[in-house]
Formats: structure tokens, C-alpha cells, sequence
């Protein structure tokens, strides 16, 4: 059964305090980015967002609590980028992440 249009089809539960923000990976993975109390950055991979690796709770959607892996170095921010590597065939990218008057830069 595939399901419906509308359809919740997982839940990311890994975060401490509010998401307050997410942006779309190249790789169909997604960034979220957690609140004051948080401060970390979770990376959740296309197969968490599509009902693998996760966690049945009452056979709805999955329930995911780990990220793939998270970055703690650029703390709670409120936006989140992608600058993709300029060269032709590339699939690196960088992420800037905004907090009031700062945008940190990670690799």
C-alpha cells in the first residue's frame, strides 16, 4: 500500500527543543536545524524520509529519532543554505547556517 496524496509517510523525532528550520539535501536526505536548547543540526538521510530505518508507532508512519549524523559546531540557527561546489560534475556542497548578525560556513 503506497498511500495517498497527504499522507504522513515518517516522522524525524530527534530533536530536543523546536526545529526551527530545514532545508532539502541534493541527495533527497534533509537538514534540520533545532532550537536554543538544542543547538544541533541533524542530517536525515533519503531513507530515513521514506520509511526506512525507522521505528513503527500504532502502524502509521515511522518514527526516525536518529539522524544520520548531526552537526554541533554551528549551534541553534534560523535558516539554513546550500552552496553547491561550482564544478562541473561535483556533488559537494557546503552549509550556511544563519543566527541574528552571524552566518557560519561548514564544509
Amino acid at each position: 500500500d503506497v498511500g495517498s496524496r497527504g499522507d504522513v509517510v515518517a516522522v524525524l523525532d530527534g530533536h530536543v527543543d523546536a526545529v526551527l528550520c530545514m532545508c532539502a539535501l541534493p541527495t533527497g536526505g534533509l537538514l534540520t536545524g533545532g532550537g536554543k536548547m538544542d543547538a544541533t543540526i541533524k542530517v536525515w538521510e533519503n531513507s530515513h524520509l521514506n520509511g526506512r530505518n525507522g521505528v513503527e508507532e500504532d502502524s502509521d508512519a515511522p518514527v526516525v529519532t536518529e539522524a544520520a549524523s548531526q552537526l554541533k559546531d554551528l549551534g541553534y540557527v534560523f535558516a539554513l543554505a546550500l552552496l553547491p561546489d561550482e564544478k562541473p560534475g561535483s556533488r559537494l556542497f557546503a552549509v550556511a547556517a544563519a543566527r541574528y548578525n552571524v552566518v557560519k560556513i561548514c564544509l
